[in-house]
């Protein structure tokens, strides 16, 4: 039996691996055999973990959701408008969890393999709750599809960047640019 010591070096190393194998060479070819070779372990100890890589991209992916999950539900939705809160918001634990995790979340986010970006956004779909429209016209569901994909997209652009903006300096670009109009952000004013 593995001890958990044991259990979490290789967990390192194949999480390591994985990160540095879908870059090199994306997950269509990805094998176990090239996961163990680049974590140095061999392919039973693989086995002892998952049946493939299709499993160990779900566990990636399901541990992100879980972590995502238990932040919604452990911390209030930010107030629009609001400049300080008494305590962090949601979208603050996010953005600190994803900026701690992202290596890991950029490379899922960018594999047409994994289903991250859509688990997540439904996330967040869910966090914003059912959304209020001011203008008639909108339909609701135009409307809450066009919020939660700007904050999906806001999140994969930060964490795609080679010179990544802190998690705190990052969620206050964010809470700016959500209280801006699309001409606001473009021309520079915040009076239209």
């Amino acid at each position: 039996m593995e001890t958990s010591a044991k259990r979490l070096e290789t967990e390192v190393k194949l999480q390591r691996a994985f990160i540095k194998l879908m870059a090199r060479v994306g997950f269509e070819r990805l094998t176990v055999q090239l996961l163990a070779q680049e974590a140095q372990i061999n392919r039973g100890t693989f086995y002892l973990h998952y049946v493939d890589k299709f499993d160990l991209l779900a566990h990636y992916e399901n541990e992100i959701v879980a972590q995502i999950r238990t932040i919604f539900s452990q911390y209030p939705k930010p107030a629009l408008g609001m400049v300080t809160e008494p305590r962090p918001n949601a979208f603050e634990r996010l953005f600190a969890y994803l900026y701690r995790q992202r290596t890991l979340v950029i490379i899922l986010f960018q594999s047409p393999a994994s289903q991250l970006d859509q688990q997540v956004k439904q996330l967040i779909t869910e966090v914003l709750g059912p959304v209020t429209v001011q203008d008639r016209e909108v339909p609701t569901d135009f409307a809450q599809e066009l919020v939660a994909q700007g904050v999906l997209d806001y999140v994969v652009y930060w964490l795609g960047q080679p010179a990544i903006l802190l998690p705190d300096e990052a969620y206050a670009l964010f809470t700016r640019t959500r209280q801006l109009s699309p001409q606001q952000l473009m021309h520079g004013t915040a009076n239209d």
